[in-house]
């Protein structure tokens, strides 16, 4: 904590030591008498902030997830004590704070401009305060840290623009077909006689009785390149981020499951991918990698990618018919024939017309 007097403070003690200056040279002991109040409410308000306890914890309430680059208010509550002083935050977001601001209560809101993606640090917190005389003015750092989870961008698309002819056909071929063979099993004593089926008893000789158990989810596979050299730079990674985000909710808005596979070191798991909330978090906690992997993949596929990393390459060239390989970089890549191909820029995904 520092301290340093105020205008009023530095008034009021240089009264003091002016007015029993001249008490000592005039002999004048009336003169001791105002010098002893104004020395006295220096003194007094020194000893008020010395003693009041402030405290020293600040409590952040951001949303549970932001959105890159929309303005929001986090809302801020402050020690009491220093309700009616000023306050200046920093943030890793910005990271120097030059201003302070009055407060007309605790409870205040920190304003964060067109955050972008990422996990960001709310605090240290500094504060300033008055004694209640007005003499003294105390500054204290409050290390009480924050966090702001900022998701990528999601741009709304369309199930046509999302899945296509191949992976439409994978996922209306799972749950179909000889359904009676995947929910039927053999009889067991203590089964049930109305779980029996009859025709599939006839077929195999043996009593053979009904699962009661739902057909398999349709799974789509999605394909993210997280290795570093597989991106121009940090803003080419968070548009592939962004146009990830958006195919993913867009996937999991038909009813089908998703199957993450990443090129780097792994960061996503099926936790979080079960809503929009932990999937925009998970998202705004990835990086790019240096650790490679190899992902395999059976069946059409979903792939985001910039300009591509070796092993995406390598996958992106074993890739089924009716796969959608998503650029999101004005770079020439090989695509196979019988790949889609998508371009991502700035949010607004068009189809690549193949030269003949």
């Amino acid at each position: 904590m520092r301290l340093r007097p105020t205008v009023r403070g530095l008034a009021l003690a240089c009264a003091a030591a002016g007015l029993g200056v001249a008490a000592y040279w005039t002999l004048q002991g009336a003169l001791l008498v105002p010098a002893v109040l104004a020395g006295g409410v220096v003194v007094a308000g020194l000893v008020l902030l010395l003693v009041a306890p402030p405290g020293r914890d600040v409590a952040w309430h951001p949303p549970s997830i932001a959105v890159e680059g929309v303005d929001l208010d986090v809302p801020v509550r402050l020690p009491e004590a220093y309700g009616q002083g000023w306050w200046r935050a920093q943030t890793s977001l910005d990271p120097v704070s030059f201003a302070w601001d009055r407060l007309d209560g605790a409870e205040t809101v920190l304003r964060v401009h067109a955050p972008h993606r990422g996990v960001h640090r709310l605090g240290p917190v500094r504060v300033r305060r008055r004694d209640p005389l007005g003499a003294w003015l105390s500054t204290r750092r409050l290390a009480s840290p924050g966090e702001l989870v900022v998701g990528p961008r999601v741009v709304p698309l369309a199930a046509t623009a999302v899945l296509g002819h191949g992976i439409d056909a994978a996922t209306s071929r799972v749950g179909q077909g000889d359904l009676v063979d995947q929910i039927v099993r053999g009889y067991r004593p203590g089964d049930p006689v109305r779980r029996i089926h009859w025709r599939q008893t006839a077929r195999h000789g043996d009593l053979m009785v009904r699962q009661e158990q739902p057909p398999a989810t349709p799974r789509v596979v999605v394909v993210l390149d997280t290795l570093a050299d597989g991106w121009r730079d940090d803003d080419e990674f968070d548009e592939g981020v962004r146009a990830f985000a958006s195919l993913c909710l867009a996937v999991a808005g038909q009813g089908l499951q998703i199957d993450v596979l990443e090129t780097g070191a792994a960061q996503l798991d099926e936790t979080s991918l079960r809503g929009r909330v932990g999937l925009l978090d998970a998202c705004a906690r990835l990086e790019t990698r240096h650790l490679a992997g190899e992902p395999r993949i059976d069946g059409p596929a979903l792939v985001v990618a910039g300009r591509g990393s070796g092993v995406l390459r390598r996958v992106v060239a074993g890739l089924a018919p009716g796969s959608t390989v998503w650029s999101v970089t004005d770079d020439e890549r090989s695509v196979p024939r019988l790949v889609r191909h998508m371009r991502w820029s700035g949010g607004h995904p068009h189809e690549v017309r193949r030269s003949r």
